[in-house]
């Protein structure tokens, strides 16, 4: 019970949060050969079922809600599990029990991610694959959000 009730405040709070962060700002007046009229619709990749985390992830992910164009799932990485590459839209992740990840972003160079039990973040739409390089057990909750761009 206490656990469904952790997870009903961190829901709330996440949806709370990004009502607040993902509001379409004002449009501005731009002029048409200005360089800055790039629309945001670019910086997101198109939506590819194949490279979904939840297909991707299926042995290591537990889809917890899929509604309102948010999916919340968690996802469990023993130590040596690897995730292939898959794309996430914007999304939230929270630690749940943190742990060393090394993650590979397309096109880019590694990181290793020393993950803290208890700190989130959100980010923007990315394309990446992970391993727990770690000796414990990484838990993450994740939410995925599906919103239109123009």
């Amino acid at each position: 019970m206490e656990q469904k009730l952790k997870m009903t405040v961190l829901l709330g709070f996440f949806l709370g949060s990004m009502s607040l962060t993902c509001k379409e700002q004002p449009k501005k007046d731009v002029d048409a050969g200005s360089e800055s009229s790039v629309t945001e619709a670019n910086s997101m990749p198109a939506y590819d079922p194949n490279m979904d985390p939840i297909k991707v992830e299926a042995a290591f992910s537990k889809v917890l809600a899929d509604t309102l164009n948010v999916k919340l799932y968690e996802v469990t990485l023993n130590p040596g599990d690897s995730v292939g590459m898959h794309t996430h839209p914007d999304y939230m992740l929270y630690v749940l029990q943190g742990g060393t990840l090394k993650v590979y972003p397309k096109g880019g160079s590694p990181q290793v991610l020393e993950l803290q039990t208890g700190i989130g973040f959100i980010s923007p739409a990315v394309t990446h694959s992970g391993k727990n390089i770690g000796t414990t057990t990484v838990k993450l909750l994740a939410a995925d959000i599906y919103r239109a761009r123009k």
